[in-house]
């Protein structure tokens, strides 16, 4: 097999087999794929637990959520596009709002993160999660 050719110039071509090249860069690739879903999965950890902190209630919004997707605001019962209305009048009050979740230990987590979100889009950067605190 001649691998050198010679054009009507006379300036020399040399050809390039790239199967094997494409072969390799093809396996590596299907091996990418079938490793990826392993790789975004993360670690399984157990979470550790926090005492509770000083927190100033004086600037924070408590919002509470219940079972059975029931969501409050202080002491008053809002539903989610309430809730965002109020926070967005709140934020806009006082530019330092706070905000203190409080979620029943029966509430799904998919919740939790509405409010998160809520909270998100009306610009309030300090949000707190309330917890027991472990009886010792």
């Amino acid at each position: 097999m001649n691998s050198i050719r010679k054009n009507s110039g006379g300036i020399t071509f040399a050809q390039i087999n790239i199967t094997n090249l494409v072969d390799v860069a093809l396996t590596l690739v299907i091996i990418l794929l079938i490793m990826s879903p392993f790789l975004e999965q993360g670690i399984e950890v157990k979470l550790p637990v926090s005492s509770p902190g000083k927190v100033q209630v004086e600037n924070s919004t408590i919002i509470t959520i219940a079972p059975g997707d029931v969501y409050y605001i202080d002491d008053r019962k809002v539903t989610l596009r309430e809730m965002y209305n109020i926070l967005k009048e709140k934020k806009r009050i006082n530019e330092h709002l706070s905000v203190i979740i409080k979620g029943d230990e029966a509430v799904l987590y998919k919740n939790i993160i509405k409010v998160l979100d809520i909270s998100k889009k009306c610009n309030i950067e300090t949000i707190g999660l309330a917890t027991q605190a472990e009886v010792q």
